[in-house]
């Protein structure tokens, strides 16, 4: 789903772990086992289904980089289930839930070419704190 999701997409282009079935296996893997951008919270992560066919059209992740703070690790859609509201409502549950649980903020990361992304980001009244560059190693 996540390699469907970013298709043609600039992060795909310039990191497998979104471009290849592999690379997103491995990044699954290193979000849910090892700490590197938290610890993985099941409880704050979702996925949305297309109900007649059951088949995984978009999902978030969440992370606990501190006790009070989440952090979300993914969040993708299928394309044709964009700008359905589907990505808000992740969203939306997520804050519910890490709210509920007395954490004060969630922190997330994104390509500024994501414009998709970033305006429903400050919709959801996200701020930009940080910019920082990505270095691309074509090897």
């Amino acid at each position: 789903m996540i390699t469907a999701a970013y298709r043609g997409h600039v992060d795909a282009e310039i990191n497998d772990q979104y471009r290849t079935l592999s690379g997103s296996l491995r990044f699954l893997n290193n979000i849910v086992r090892f700490p590197g951008c938290g610890t993985f919270d099941p409880q704050a992560s979702f996925l949305v289904f297309q109900r007649r066919s059951h088949t995984l059209v978009g999902l978030i992740l969440c992370s606990q980089v501190r006790p009070d703070v989440g952090h979300i690790t993914q969040i993708c859609m299928l394309p044709e289930y964009r700008s359905a509201g589907l990505g808000e409502t992740l969203m939306a549950a997520t804050a519910k839930n890490l709210r509920d649980r007395r954490f004060n903020s969630i922190s997330l990361t994104v390509t500024e070419a994501n414009a998709r992304a970033i305006t429903l980001y400050k919709r959801l009244g996200f701020d930009s704190i940080r910019v920082f560059d990505a270095f691309v190693w074509e090897g």
